[in-house]
């Protein structure tokens, strides 16, 4: 089977930080945004109400914390997925090695390899440096634009969509 391409990398603190925030900006719609910033303001204002009416109160003050915690519920998840991704890759030291061929690509790591029908792909984020294949809703190959061994990762893009039919989305994450 012919290779197109060839991605040999090893997954460092930069690359878990990124796929935080491209991971939780695909499960957080504009809906959920917005839900999230009214009940968060409304939560707020109603706890600071009654606690200028009616004196500071426990109630009045945990609402208002409770408040602020939807606020920055967005900013706490991502810390907290990226130190979960952080503690496994040190638990993990492994390099891992993509081959993209004709009708699959395998993943190699040591002492064990997996393949993957371009079918199984769901989803394709691209940022800056990376590549993000998505072939489960919370699990990504991350592929560093700056590792590929064979094959150019400006026409990666291409390849991958029309191999999978699944449209490449870009991602602003640094």
């Amino acid at each position: 089977m012919k290779m197109f391409y060839v991605v040999n990398t090893k997954h460092d603190a930069d690359a878990y930080r990124v796929y935080a925030r491209v991971h939780m900006d695909g499960r957080v719609t504009l809906v959920n945004r917005v839900i999230s910033l009214v009940a968060g303001l409304l939560i707020i204002s109603g706890g600071v109400v009654a606690t200028v009416q009616q004196g500071p109160k426990a109630l009045y003050i945990a609402s208002i914390i409770v408040g602020l915690l939807i606020l920055a519920g967005k900013p706490i998840g991502l810390l907290r997925m990226r130190n979960r991704l952080m503690k496994s890759a040190d638990d993990i030291q492994t390099t891992f090695d993509y081959r993209f061929g004709d009708n699959a690509f395998d993943v190699s790591y040591p002492g064990d390899s997996m393949s993957f029908a371009y079918g199984s792909v769901s989803r394709i984020v691209e940022t800056e440096a990376y590549f993000f294949v998505y072939t489960d809703k919370r699990m990504a190959h991350i592929l560093p634009k700056k590792h590929f061994a064979q094959g150019d990762a400006k026409s990666f893009g291409a390849f991958i969509s029309e191999k999978t039919g699944v449209p490449v989305t870009w991602n602003k994450a640094r």
